[in-house]
């Protein structure tokens, strides 16, 4: 394993983390409390993406963690995460 790719996923996921946070609270729980609040147009992907992008590295590390991981399952998930994102964009926005 890479040291300097691990290092790279692992700050991604960090930033993801802190980005969901930001957007759910934002878009789901500040609307709660704030009536006249400005909506962000692309909010909604933005966070449906993020939570893609935050779970697939999710799973890559719990697979570290536990041992199961293998070289060929960075590129599953890389397909996973593609099909899950182009899914998504394609029923929701191009169908």
């Amino acid at each position: 394993m890479n040291p300097r790719k691990e290092k790279t996923l692992s700050g991604i996921q960090y930033a993801t983390g802190w980005l969901l946070l930001l957007t759910f609270g934002y878009g789901m729980i500040l609307p709660l409390f704030v009536s006249n609040l400005p909506s962000i147009p692309l909010l909604f992907p933005v966070l449906i993406l993020t939570f893609f992008t935050h779970a697939i590295l999710g799973v890559r590390s719990t697979t570290l963690r536990y041992k199961l991981w293998r070289p060929w399952l960075d590129w599953l998930f890389l397909v996973l995460w593609i099909l899950a994102c182009g899914a998504f964009i394609w029923f929701v926005y191009l169908r």
